[in-house]
This record gives C-alpha cells, sequence and structure tokens, in this order.
C-alpha cells in the first residue's frame, strides 16, 4: 500500500514544464549543445549580470534562467539529471509558463533590472511569442497546430482533443481549446462522417 502511495504521488506531481538558473562559471562550455542534445524544446535568458541582492545591495553572480517543456511529463527525479549535466542548482516546476518566460527578462518586476528579450533564445522549436504579452497566446497560430494534429490523429470527438489538451498540451493549447469551443466543435462534427485526407504541410496539396 506505501508503494503504491508513493507511486502514485510522484505521478500527480509530474509536469511537463521545469525550470533552473544556470552560471557561467559552473556550468559546461558547451552546455548549450548538450541542452540541444537532448531533443526537448528549451529556451533561455540574457545573461542575467545585473541582479541586485535585496539584501546586500551586491551585485548576484551572473546566471541565466533556463525553462526546459519536455515532451512527457517529467518526475522531480527525472528532471534532476539536467541539473547533474549543467552543475546546477535543484530544477523548479513552472507554475506558469507565460510568467517564467516573462521572467527571462523581468517584464513584469519593474523593480528589478530589465533585461531585452530580443535575446531571449529558443531551442528546438521551443514556441514562446505568444508569452511574450499580456494579450494571452497567439490564438490563430495555437489553432493552426490544433488543427493540424486533429488532421493526423483522426479525432473526431470534442472530448478527445480536450482529454490530450489537459495531459499533453496544458500549457499551450487548452486555453485556446476552452476558449474556442464553438469553433473546434463544428469543425470536428463537420469532418465526423467523412474520411480525412492527407494533407502536404509544405505545398498544401491533397496526397492520395
Amino acid at each position: 500500500m506505501v508503494e503504491k502511495d508513493i507511486q502514485n504521488d510522484e505521478k500527480d506531481t509530474r509536469v511537463r514544464n521545469w525550470s533552473w538558473i544556470v552560471y557561467p562559471e559552473s556550468a559546461p562550455e558547451n552546455w548549450k549543445q548538450l541542452l540541444d542534445e537532448t531533443g526537448e524544446k528549451w529556451i533561455e535568458s540574457p545573461l542575467h549580470d545585473k541582479d541586485i541582492n535585496e539584501t546586500t545591495d551586491e551585485i548576484k553572480k551572473p546566471h541565466w534562467h533556463i525553462i526546459i517543456s519536455f515532451t512527457n511529463k517529467k518526475s522531480y527525479k527525472q528532471a534532476l539529471y539536467i541539473s547533474e549535466m549543467l552543475n546546477a542548482p535543484e530544477p523548479k516546476k513552472v507554475a506558469s509558463l507565460q510568467g517564467s518566460v516573462q521572467y527571462l527578462w523581468h517584464r513584469n518586476n519593474p523593480e528589478k533590472y530589465q533585461y531585452d528579450k530580443s535575446e531571449v533564445v529558443a531551442h528546438n522549436g521551443f514556441k514562446y511569442r505568444q508569452y511574450l504579452t499580456d494579450v494571452g497566446v497567439d490564438t490563430d497560430v495555437i489553432l493552426q497546430e490544433i488543427v493540424q494534429w486533429i488532421r493526423e490523429s483522426n479525432c473526431y470527438e470534442y472530448g478527445d482533443l480536450v482529454d490530450y489538451a489537459v495531459s499533453e498540451k496544458f500549457d499551450d493549447w487548452f486555453p485556446t481549446v476552452r476558449s474556442q469551443t464553438i469553433f473546434l466543435t463544428a469543425y470536428l462534427r463537420s469532418n465526423r462522417h467523412k474520411p480525412f485526407k492527407k494533407i502536404d504541410r509544405e505545398t498544401g496539396e491533397i496526397l492520395k
């Protein structure tokens, strides 16, 4: 019973998005390459070299903030290998992806030094531009991704789409899936009684 409870607890605490602080003085010289080679989507802040310690008024050690959006949910123990790879402090769960991305340059912390958001660098296809402002996600871009997934997966039911968004794309898709119910329900219904056609992503050509 105890073992089962531990397993359930670990499963319940798994998330896709984790963050780290990386220090130039301790990280391997090729730390960015090492992260790229994992194949996981990640994003790095500008080098934070002007942060002030509020207690001592001294400049903090230069560091980067990074966020990894894993393909699958990870437990703390599973995410810890990134800390070991980078000689970095322990990983932190990302509660809000938008807030964490904006913290990369201190957008919502005017009391802190404001870094240049143009120096934020995304790797391995990390899509972050929808988080740059408080307007929210770029709905059209997200809907395009969702429609493409519907075509590729032959999804016909809104409930199945919601389940997938909640379990696999909560930060990226779920707000749009929840707010675009009428459009998505109508689209799914219109495709329910016809075979899906394969479409070439680059040319838009319908394949036989």
